[in-house]
């Protein structure tokens, strides 16, 4: 090992997590690895944080407290800030609601000190589910480009350890999205780097636990929809850059998780944000005009038959429709 530690900055964005923060904070604290600084970005909470977030400053000098002072609002805006000012060699995204293990840091700077060359690793993680504490398994790929195309997001935020310096030369997070800057950034990442640049510990115990959102109000919707709206046209351009523009068809599993997981568990009987969509993924190019017409043909069907029936009849949540 070398003589001079590795400096880990873990950047944590948070909006009104007064009442569960202390949880994430606690986790750093508890780490083996002591060589950290935490900055915390607040979104413009409007109840306890700061108070919160202040009194684990004043406890220990590696967290710093700071608020976002720029447009837009957003986790992604609070993460760049972060980024702009840390001053660790390597950077660790964690939300404010998920945490880490106390032995994540060391474990990760040990595998750092064997592969300094990389410009990132990742590490699996367990999700949370009916409080059950379950490791989300990472399959080996040969393209893990492909998977996050297709919207199988094999980790989440707080999965990799990122150079400081490779992070910033991506421009960290695409400012904006209400949701999807994590495969958003993912994506971007793939794209400029080879197989030789980073390395995935897939058979790793975990080091962290996401608690995963089960919320589809209309407000979760929402941000779904408008990010989709952002994100496809987006990643499509950045394929066409990057040349690979056949990779776009991948994409299409962004519309069926729309359908399979947002729209039909709602039991939506507004199919215009649907419709919408389905336009958008056409016009990209993404599905052909014939499978267009055939989803809203089976949209049709599903929000007369909701209007009508008890159980509507859906035959919008086969995945091989959007293939």
């Amino acid at each position: 090992m070398s003589l001079i530690q590795p400096h880990i900055s873990i950047i944590i964005p948070t909006y009104n997590r007064a009442h569960c923060i202390g949880v994430a904070l606690q986790s750093v604290l508890d780490q083996s690895y002591v060589h950290w600084e935490c900055l915390i970005v607040d979104d413009g909470s409007t109840d306890a944080s700061k108070a919160v977030i202040n009194s684990w400053v004043n406890k220990d000098s590696r967290f710093q407290y700071h608020t976002r002072t720029r447009l837009p609002k957003g986790a992604p805006t609070c993460r760049n800030i972060g980024l702009a000012m840390a001053q660790g060699s390597y950077v660790i995204f964690l939300d404010s609601d998920d945490y880490l293990l106390p032995h994540c840091l060391e474990q990760r700077v040990a595998e750092i000190e064997k592969n300094p060359g990389y410009d990132f690793l990742v590490f699996p993680m367990a999700i949370v589910r009916t409080g059950v504490i379950r490791k989300q398994e990472i399959p080996v790929c040969e393209d893990y480009l492909i998977p996050f195309l297709s919207a199988n997001l094999l980790w989440q935020t707080m999965c990799p350890i990122w150079k400081t310096s490779f992070l910033k030369t991506l421009n960290g997070f695409t400012e904006g999205y209400p949701r999807f800057n994590d495969p958003e950034l993912m994506i971007r990442a793939l794209l400029t780097v080879v197989n030789s640049d980073f390395k995935v510990f897939a058979d790793f115990e975990y080091d962290t636990v996401h608690i995963r959102e089960t919320n589809l109000d209309v407000k979760f919707i929402n941000k779904v929809y408008n990010s989709l709206l952002l994100f496809i046209p987006d990643i499509t351009m950045a394929l066409k850059q990057s040349h690979k523009i056949n990779y776009k068809k991948y994409l299409a599993g962004y519309l069926h998780l729309w359908f399979r997981y947002i729209f039909t568990p709602t039991k939506s009987k507004n199919p215009k944000q649907s419709v919408q969509l389905l336009v958008l993924f056409y016009r990209q190019d993404i599905i052909s005009f014939r499978k267009m017409f055939n989803l809203m043909l089976r949209l049709f069907i599903y929000v007369s038959t909701s209007l009508l029936m008890k159980q509507p009849i859906n035959k919008l949540n086969y995945k091989y429709l959007y293939l």
